[in-house]
């Protein structure tokens, strides 16, 4: 029952990139109005993207991997990972809400903040689009990706987390939070 209220409730791609989107839009509004030096601005959006796939993994590993219903609804895409990706909305929303807030609260300062969410919100946008590409096939109808390039690794490290061991490989934009933290999948 509340993995089909969640699916029901849900954005399919690219529908998804709304919730973050008008997130994104809302902190570079906030942002232009502070009057933050850009040099600063530029180096705090920068921070929110590196630590948005700190937050993408731990999200991933502990709560869509952990917790119900996240753990119910993110089962159906590893049963289902040629479906439209659907982001319910009981996750997006509160997700968008906290990467808005929770830097300007903790930083106690609104330009600072925004800044900060800016970085995190195009991270997690940038992870979407990354994510739909990564369950996408190629033109010439193959899953994993062939070569060394950064797309085919992080293909390859996706498509063993959902076919081999759902336990590894927790990083959509990166496998360097896998490699520190011991689930990267192993040689």
């Amino acid at each position: 029952m509340a993995e089909a209220a969640g699916h029901r409730m849900a954005l399919a791609y690219p529908a998804s990139l709304v919730v973050s989107g008008a997130g994104l839009l809302f902190a570079g509004y906030v942002r232009a109005e502070t009057g933050l030096p850009p040099w600063l601005a530029l180096v705090l959006m920068v921070g929110g993207f590196l630590l948005w796939t700190l937050l993408e993994y731990l999200l991933h590993r502990f709560v869509l991997h952990g917790l119900w219903p996240f753990k119910t609804w993110h089962e159906l895409h590893h049963r289902l990972p040629d479906e439209p990706i659907r982001i319910p909305l009981a996750f997006s929303v509160p997700l968008m809400l906290m990467m808005l807030l929770a830097p300007t609260l903790l930083l106690r300062n609104v330009a600072l903040g925004a800044a900060l969410a800016i970085g995190l919100l195009l991270g997690e946008i940038v992870q979407e689009v990354v994510h739909e590409r990564l369950h996408r096939r190629d033109e010439h109808g193959h899953e994993a990706g062939e070569g060394r390039g950064w797309l085919a690794v992080r293909r390859r490290e996706h498509g063993f987390h959902h076919a081999q061991d759902a336990r590894r490989a927790f990083g959509t934009l990166s496998g360097f939070w896998d490699r520190l933290l011991g689930t990267a999948p192993r040689a």
